[in-house]
């Protein structure tokens, strides 16, 4: 496996130095979504403006349709979670978190990369929120979240790390975390609805492998509906 950090264009989907077995069958299943054969890699020592880029490429390469979706996707994120801030000022942070994870779910869709620049911007919002509004039971709501959307990612990639990249798991650890700020039940709901989703679309698509990373923030999304027509409260500080 590749380290995440410098994106370098490749002209062929075989295994390669910068390229593992499981990065080369993303870059055929991208194919299905119109970027081309020749796929964005990652590996170390690139400045922040190879993200830049990469995040660049996979805007265009998603279409009109995946622009309108991801879009329309983080703003119900802001705007789900904008309505929880009379109880919780932290739920603010769970939108923002959402909102940048969105665009690391752009990025996966295209490559099959979580890129860590965009895992780890996501995460600054919750870390501003625990640090601002601090709270015990909102620390451990947080840590509960991240485990119960992290840990199962973890224990299958520790299993077989070639069906589950580790960046889907850091990128399921900051989601729990930032769902947690509200409720960890929600966390394990967005699993169950990331995990259906990303395999109603392999079936539709017949794919041989499918980009978790914008399953689970669809499924985060739609935890956060849920969780507003259920009533769930948040967790008060």
């Amino acid at each position: 496996m590749v380290d995440m950090g410098q994106w370098v264009r490749r002209s062929t989907t075989a295994e390669g130095p910068l390229q593992s077995a499981s990065s080369a069958r993303g870059a055929d299943g991208s194919r299905g979504l119109g970027v081309e054969p020749s796929v964005l890699q990652l590996h170390s020592g690139q400045s922040g403006w190879g993200v830049v880029r990469v995040i660049r490429f996979a805007w265009r390469a998603t279409g009109p349709g995946g622009r309108v979706l991801s879009a329309a996707t983080a703003v119900a994120a802001l705007a789900l979670t904008a309505s929880w801030a009379s109880s919780s000022g932290a739920a603010l942070a769970t939108g923002a978190s959402i909102a940048i994870l969105t665009i690391a779910a752009v990025v996966d869709a295209a490559v099959h990369r979580l890129p860590n620049a965009v895992v780890a911007a996501a995460a600054v919002p919750i870390l501003l929120a625990l640090a601002l509004v601090w709270s015990g039971d909102l620390v451990r709501s947080a840590a509960a979240g991240a485990a119960l959307l992290g840990g199962p990612l973890l224990v299958t990639h520790l299993i077989a790390p070639s069906g589950m990249g580790f960046g889907d798991v850091k990128g399921a650890v900051v989601l729990g975390a930032a769902l947690g700020l509200i409720a960890a039940p929600l966390a394990a709901l967005a699993l169950v609805l990331g995990l259906l989703a990303a395999a109603t679309f392999g079936l539709l698509r017949r794919a041989r492998t499918v980009a978790l990373g914008p399953a689970l923030v669809a499924g985060a999304v739609l935890a956060l509906v849920l969780g507003r027509l259920l009533g769930v409260d948040p967790v008060t500080p």
